[in-house]
């Protein structure tokens, strides 16, 4: 399991009411791990390419990993530490989770602020696929700015897209660092240090469905002759036009949000989601940030939503962000969706 840690935010509500920043935050990854080598002999690919997409080993989730589970000790860990915060102090819940979660149809959100404990809060969930934790913070921030009685908010999120993923399916070989974690954040009302300075997001509405699961939904439910089929697990019906995104348009992307986030300025720390060694190169060289400014997550996997989370706690742990410290945070997921956060740590 990660270390979680917390820097406490002094508050002062007469001189920085209008600052909204983060109180703490917490993470849960499984305690087992899958290598590159035992992953390799799974999909059929050699180790070397498998390492090439950016895996050493990814948490591996036991039966007691799921989704709200994995974000509910997320959350725990985020109010203690944060001097123990009363969870009826929190005003509002958001589930900043993936889509696919413990239960179909299911408001995630609601069973995490019981099983928190967060009774007075408003609760509900948020699907933005691999940017939704920066989603949840730029909504968050947005509903705290209009709203004075909202003083303390609540994100978190579990995945477990991992078992979506069809590891001998050559078309959707890139997802396979897919893995599972639970992580939180708590933002607090007047908070003058980590503050959220900007948050945008990009989206790329003509890639929408491009890959999807095709089974358990309105037009294939699942039925006896589905299940356990290749409609179980993530597809893409065009192979071809994803791969050319994929090389070409993707790190475009990233950095383009990177950009507009940054908004000229520099960066000191970038928290950025995972990516193949190659892609990492790429998108450290065109935002001009050192290797050593920014943590790899080729031993962790890919965790989509908490991608942003683990390399900020990476960083700290490291050393590579210290106090004063301009972080950028930049998330992406499948839809095609970005986003960025810059935050003054």
């Amino acid at each position: 399991m990660l270390d979680v840690r917390f820097f406490a935010l002094r508050c002062d509500m007469d001189s920085t009411k209008g600052n909204i920043g983060i109180v703490s935050y917490g993470l849960y990854t499984p305690a087992e791990f899958e290598t590159a080598e035992e992953l390799a002999a799974r999909s059929g690919l050699a180790v070397e390419e498998v390492q090439a997409l950016g895996i050493e080993r990814k948490c591996r989730p036991g039966p007691e990993d799921q989704p709200i589970p994995m974000a509910v000790k997320a959350a725990q860990q985020a109010l203690e530490r944060a001097g123990g915060l009363n969870p009826e102090a929190v005003d509002l819940v958001l589930w900043t989770g993936e889509e696919y979660k413990d239960y179909v149809a299911q408001t995630a959100a609601i069973r995490l602020q019981e099983e928190v404990g967060c009774r007075r809060a408003w609760a509900f969930d948020l699907v933005g696929q691999g940017v939704t934790t920066l989603l949840g913070l730029r909504l968050a921030r947005d509903m705290m700015r209009s709203d004075p009685a909202l003083q303390t908010v609540l994100l978190a999120g579990g995945t477990r897209n991992v078992d979506l993923v069809d590891v001998r399916n050559p078309d959707t070989r890139w997802l396979l660092p897919l893995s599972a974690s639970g992580g939180a954040l708590i933002l607090r009302r007047g908070a003058f240090r980590h503050a959220l300075e900007e948050i945008v997001m990009v989206v790329d509405p003509e890639m929408a469905d491009e890959v999807y699961v095709p089974g358990g939904g309105t037009e294939i439910p699942f039925r006896p002759d589905n299940l356990g089929s290749a409609l179980m697990f993530f597809n893409t019906p065009h192979p071809e036009l994803v791969q050319a995104y994929l090389a070409g348009r993707w790190i475009e992307a990233l950095t383009e949000t990177a950009a507009k986030a940054l908004a000229g300025g520099g960066a000191d720390y970038l928290a950025l989601r995972h990516l193949a060694p190659a892609q990492r190169r790429a998108v450290l060289s065109r935002l001009g940030i050192r290797p050593e400014a920014s943590a790899a997550l080729d031993r962790w996997g890919c965790h989509g939503i908490n991608d942003v989370l683990i390399s900020l706690d990476l960083g700290l742990k490291s050393g590579a962000l210290r106090e004063g410290s301009r972080v950028l945070m930049v998330a992406a997921g499948h839809g095609f969706t970005y986003a960025a956060a810059v935050i003054r740590w």
